[in-house]
């Protein structure tokens, strides 16, 4: 919004009535030629003292300039140097305004982080939970809530096992030795120091018997992931089928 000096104001700094400068208002604007809207832009109304509404001039730095030209040296020094202290005044408002965040926008950061939950092995619905997490931490806002979700339908019913249990399947063999044999397989690699806790990350052919579980660490606080898998791995293990 442009910097403006009210006729109030140079009334007030160089002592005159208001009325006065008024009258030097106009006078000025019909020697410039500051007619009908020009000059109807530049005026204002005020409440007096007494209640009633009275006009008054808004003033652009390049009219106040001529307004005052006829002015005494020490009235115009008054003029000035209050606009210097206006344009200061609005230079630092303008470098101390924070610009305005923009967030991102629901949708997409929503898919972004579901997208992310299925690279890490989770499945559909547990990617759809995490992915409103994302987006909540992101954005402020819970797709979820929004749509008046209250829960998801569960997956599929398997029961999933550990490579421990696993093994116990297949006649008594480690934890270590069933992780060796699915790397094997083509079902899981080895990441040792993987963000999310776990030490195997599925292939893109154990996405279709794995997934991730949070379980709670040993000997400590808070959780970690750990994979586990659908029974119908037994059979690749033993030998009995392919890998899909």
């Amino acid at each position: 919004m442009p910097l403006t000096m009210s006729s109030r104001e140079i009334a007030e700094l160089t002592g005159k009535q208001h009325k006065n400068v008024v009258r030097d208002v106009e006078k000025m604007a019909t020697d410039c030629n500051l007619t009908g809207s020009n000059l109807s832009r530049l005026a204002g109304t005020y409440i007096d003292a007494k209640g009633e509404q009275r006009k008054c001039y808004n003033l652009p730095k390049n009219l106040t300039i001529t307004l005052i030209a006829g002015y005494r040296a020490d009235l115009r020094l008054k003029i000035v140097d209050r606009w210097l202290e206006l344009e200061t005044e609005a230079a630092h408002t303008r470098t101390t305004t924070p610009a305005r965040k923009r967030r991102p926008a629901v949708l997409s950061t929503f898919n972004t982080g579901y997208k992310i939950a299925l690279n890490l092995g989770y499945d559909k619905n547990q990617a759809v939970i995490y992915g409103d997490r994302y987006c909540r931490n992101k954005c402020g806002e819970s797709p979820v809530e929004m749509m008046g979700m209250t829960s998801l339908a569960a997956p599929d019913n398997d029961n999933y096992l550990t490579p421990t249990e696993l093994g116990e399947k297949l006649g008594g063999l480690s934890g270590r030795r069933v992780n060796q044999m699915l790397a094997e397989a083509g079902l899981q690699t080895s990441t040792p120091g993987s963000a999310t806790g776990s030490n195997w990350t599925m292939t893109e052919a154990g996405k279709a018997y794995g997934r991730m579980f949070d379980t709670t660490r040993k000997h400590g606080t808070g959780s970690q992931q750990q994979l586990k898998w659908k029974p119908s791995v037994l059979d690749i293990l033993s030998g009995k089928g392919e890998a899909a």
